[in-house]
């Protein structure tokens, strides 16, 4: 389909302002690399983003990511500057995909954590309060403990910002 987007050559000339934003940016594309070469699709602002309460998400028996982009135009596919928030729902999906490569092999919509101690990983990067809301926000919307658990980690992996770790990760367990 010629609306999907090459997002690592895209991503790879979106950003070239400052050094330390191109190295970034440099680590980013790399993950997306990684993602690719693990047969994940990834698609930008598909119509679904058009009234979504979400910013992107990962579907583990397609191989599919959808990020819905900050400045995205909903159902366009068309990529727009990248934002933090963009990057950091990349991040946050792209954790999802090592999540389920761990429990039992990546496309059969199990995911297990990769951190012995999810909570305590979070801990790092998250107050108690903030733990608890995203907890009770998945909660709302239906979520078991164990999806719970899982979104908390991938907020973590998020906001710790390391593509480089991801990439690590994804070649570990994305066999």
């Amino acid at each position: 389909m010629k609306n999907f987007l090459p997002l690592a050559a895209a991503v790879a000339t979106v950003f070239t302002v400052a050094p330390a934003q191109a190295s970034t940016m440099a680590a980013h594309e790399r993950l997306v690399d990684t993602l690719k070469d693990k047969g994940i699709t990834i698609v930008l602002n598909p119509p679904e983003c058009k009234l979504a309460s979400y910013a992107g998400y990962y579907r583990s028996a397609s191989g599919r990511m959808v990020v819905c982009q900050t400045h995205g135009v909903d159902g366009s596919y068309k990529q727009t500057g990248w934002t933090a928030n963009d990057l950091d729902t990349l991040r946050h999906e792209a954790h999802h995909v090592a999540q389920d490569c761990i429990a039992n092999g990546m496309g059969n919509n199990s995911l297990g954590t990769i951190y012995v101690k999810p909570f305590l990983f979070a801990r790092q990067f998250f107050g108690t309060t903030q733990i608890n809301n995203i907890i009770s926000v998945y909660k709302n919307r239906g979520a078991s403990d164990h999806v719970s658990v899982l979104e908390v980690e991938a907020f973590a992996v998020a906001e710790m910002n390391n593509p480089d770790q991801q990439v690590a990760d994804l070649n570990k367990y994305c066999l």
